[in-house]
């Protein structure tokens, strides 16, 4: 007979599950005492848990007290906030600095002055365009390197012309020997200066005899004498001043050296060139004595012509131009090859003659190939050499600890396949010279993701016998190209520049080039060949440039890619924004805020923690209501333990030995309290005590002052390895999981002896249920008489 799904006894009208359920209310007493047990232990351990992260934060808190330079911090303050901002670093000290920001940075940036009017037509051009990042040969020798790197001190001159006329020179900003020429020049005097064979040149024009052409030293600096200019005091229109020690690696005080030209073979024997303007006026340029390429611009700007001389736009060459203003024909020519191996003979109609690529060699054997491509190297990996007998050879930068061009051409001549490596003739990379005479290519090819024969410009397959690898980067250039397209070109290379194409304010279009990396080590020349983009320099890749002299000191000059200096020297950090025109005033003073502000979060930190107990052992006597925590050994001993080191006196301290001493102090309610001025004058005058209280250390080096007793505090209460809170979480996550258990025992208990009850007082009704039906038997049976 199946069970009676009626909750209601059907014959005696029970209650038979809310009887059931009263009784196993009464059974499950003991179980419910466990849960509730749970959930209490479950709420000691979150906040257990937070107080452990609140220990941790005091600990923290404390630990940012341990840097010594905190008490010692200064702040800086710029006079022209608008062109130099500052910030002290742990270096700074207390003084006064003068500083002049000279030159901001910028990114080298090329426009085409040639304007389009739509930017996805075919332009019908053909030829090619070259980028490069090196070759420059106006690079420009640093004062401070002269004179076996004493440098020149900074100061002033007198010059004095033939004529009896002088001039004061001011020296005091001139970082390079080009800031001295140009301030020669542009002193007011008729003297042009100039160098030569390591010596600066003066040379009077004003034809007169009147006086000595005289350099005369102004104030205490020994100026003149650095620059090799002191004592002249001469009857003659040209005088040399004395030899100027050079750096090494620099043969010329102006521009480079011919001799660093023609791919490092120098430009062979200059000896005069002839210049004729549109005007026809004419002059012969003797350069037969000049040992640098300025040199060489200076006489062609001394000739007396009205003719501009400078290094052209991809600062590779000279470039010329007539402001004569006549009709004719601009020509350079001369009776040798002078003038062609200047890159500047010819004649135009024009009036700029810009000349051609002098190769200044930028690879030698010596140089590091982490510096080529503008210190972007080449790379580790490695590169397969197959010559045209088709014998193969590798070389792997990194296994065969390959680190300069010198190193790579050893190693490939030494592989045994039948090639030659060696400096390309325009000095700026390597070339492979096939010497097999086979059949087949000379190829090159990276390995994998290697990209070294890449960048070294030598990847590919040789049309006739030999790969020249360069640092520049070739786009060719055809007919069917459009604006757009060549800056696809560009920027699929993207080696050392992005191309775009700007919108001009008269609806056309230019080409636009700019460097991807900036200040000066981002430099990039462009040349064309074939074809006239007309590209002009809109702005001049170069660091930022400052001087900066602290009082009574020497001034010295700093250079930055982006315009941010971190000068370790007088521990500031300073950002130019712009050329200031005046010299702008820095100070530099103590800043007790800092550690003020310190110790005042440590305090705010330890408040916290105090709250936190406060709530979390609460006692309300009207309710009887106490918190999770309230009597526990752990808030008590942290209580206890921080009240103790917060109130007393460290031994073995010196002058301060404790918090009181400098304004700190645990008030009434048991928080701790600042008094910023007390605070700040013990700061003020005794930084090194103050110091000395939060971080003495002992012989093994261990903080043993305020923040090592901080640090070894909250260790003892939250440190991971026996840390009381730590050790008091893992109790309380032993006895929850031991109650777990039993509840779990309990509950199958329970659940057992429910369905035994249940089938107990059906199995009753069952049976009472029968009785019924037997007693109406009964009933209904009568007697049967004869």
């Amino acid at each position: 007979m199946g069970r009676i799904q009626s909750s209601i006894g059907l014959i005696t009208g029970t209650d038979i599950v809310g009887t059931v359920d009263q009784l196993m209310a009464i059974s499950a007493q003991p179980r419910d005492r466990l849960l509730s047990k749970a959930s209490e232990l479950e709420g000691q351990q979150q906040q257990i848990a937070s107080l452990t992260a609140t220990v941790i934060g005091v600990q923290i808190a404390g630990d940012a007290l341990g840097s010594s330079s905190l008490y010692r911090s200064k702040k800086a303050t710029s006079s022209n906030t608008e062109a130099l901002s500052v910030t002290t670093n742990d270096n700074a000290t207390a003084g006064d600095y003068t500083v002049r920001t000279l030159q901001t940075a910028a990114t080298h940036n090329i426009q085409s002055a040639q304007r389009y009017d739509a930017q996805d037509e075919a332009l019908g051009l053909t030829g090619s365009l070259t980028i490069q990042p090196s070759g420059f040969v106006d690079d420009k020798v640093l004062l401070s390197t002269l004179n076996d790197g004493l440098g020149v001190q900074a100061g002033k001159i007198r010059l004095t012309d033939r004529s009896g006329a002088s001039a004061e020179v001011d020296l005091t900003n001139a970082r390079t020997i080009d800031d001295v020429l140009e301030a020669i020049n542009d002193s007011g005097v008729d003297i042009r200066a100039t160098t030569s064979d390591g010596k600066i040149r003066l040379i009077d024009q004003t034809g007169k005899t009147d006086s000595n052409l005289r350099v005369e030293q102004l104030g205490s600096a020994e100026t003149a004498a650095d620059l090799g200019l002191w004592g002249i005091d001469e009857a003659s229109s040209t005088v040399d001043g004395k030899t100027i020690d050079l750096p090494e690696g620099t043969t010329s005080l102006q521009g480079a050296s011919l001799s660093q030209l023609g791919g490092g073979s120098g430009l062979g024997t200059l000896t005069d060139f002839d210049i004729e303007l549109a005007d026809g006026s004419t002059a012969n340029i003797d350069v037969s004595s000049a040992n640098s390429l300025g040199e060489v611009i200076d006489a062609i700007n001394g000739s007396g012509l009205e003719l501009i001389a400078r290094i052209n736009d991809a600062g590779n060459g000279i470039r010329l131009r007539d402001v004569s203003g006549g009709g004719g024909s601009f020509t350079v020519s001369s009776s040798d090859d002078t003038a062609a191996n200047l890159g500047i003979d010819g004649s135009t109609d024009n009036s700029i003659i810009n000349g051609s690529d002098l190769n200044l060699q930028s690879v030698t054997l010596e140089t590091e190939l982490a510096d080529l491509n503008q210190g972007r190297g080449v790379g580790t990996g490695s590169f397969t050499i197959t010559d045209s007998n088709g014998d193969t050879g590798a070389i792997n930068i990194e296994v065969d600890e390959i680190e300069t061009v010198g190193d790579l051409i050893d190693k490939i001549n030494e592989l045994n396949i039948d090639v030659t490596a060696s400096l390309n003739e325009a000095g700026d990379g390597i070339q492979i010279v096939d010497n097999a005479g086979g059949t087949g290519s000379l190829s090159i090819s990276d390995t994998g993701s290697s990209e070294v024969a890449t960048n070294l410009g030598i990847a590919g397959t040789a049309e006739s016998s030999t790969l020249v690898g360069s640092e520049a980067t070739t786009i060719e250039i055809t007919a069917d190209d459009t604006l757009d397209s060549i800056v696809e070109k560009i920027n699929e290379s993207g080696r050392y520049a992005d191309a775009s194409v700007i919108a001009n304010d008269d609806g056309t279009y230019s080409l636009q080039i700019r460097a991807n990396k900036g200040g000066k080590a981002g430099r990039i020349g462009v040349n064309t060949t074939d074809l006239d983009l007309n590209l002009r320099t809109a702005s001049q890749g170069q660091d930022a440039v400052i001087s900066i002299a602290s009082e009574g000191g020497t001034t010295r000059f700093l250079n930055s890619s982006d315009g941010v200096f971190e000068d370790s020297i007088s521990g500031l950090d300073l950002t130019v924004k712009e050329v200031s025109s005046t010299p702008i005033q820095v100070s530099v003073d103590d800043d007790p805020s800092t550690a003020v502000t310190a110790i005042n979060r440590f305090v705010e930190q330890y408040n916290k923690l105090v709250d936190q107990i406060e709530e979390f052992t609460f006692y309300n006597a009207d309710s009887q209501e106490v918190g999770l925590l309230f009597g526990s050994t752990e808030t008590l001993r942290i209580q206890n333990g921080y009240g103790r080191l917060l109130t007393s006196s460290l031994s073995g301290a010196g002058e301060i030995k404790s918090l009181a001493q400098i304004g700190v102090r645990l008030d009434d309610t048991g928080k701790l309290t600042v008094d910023e001025s007390k605070l700040t004058d013990a700061l003020n005058t005794n930084a090194d005590a103050v110091d000395e209280f939060f971080n003495r250390t002992n012989d093994e080096d261990e903080n043993v002052g305020m923040v090592g007793q901080l640090s070894a505090l909250a260790d003892r209460y939250a440190g991971t390895e026996s840390g009381m809170l730590i050790n008091k979480t893992q109790t309380l996550a032993t006895q929850l999981e031991r109650n777990a258990a039993s509840v779990e025992s309990m509950n199958a208990r329970l659940e057992t002896q429910r369905e035994q009850l249940l089938s107990n007082y059906y199995a009753m009704e069952e049976a009472i249920a029968k009785i019924q039906s037997n007693a109406s038997y009964v009933s209904d049976i009568s007697y049967l008489g004869l």
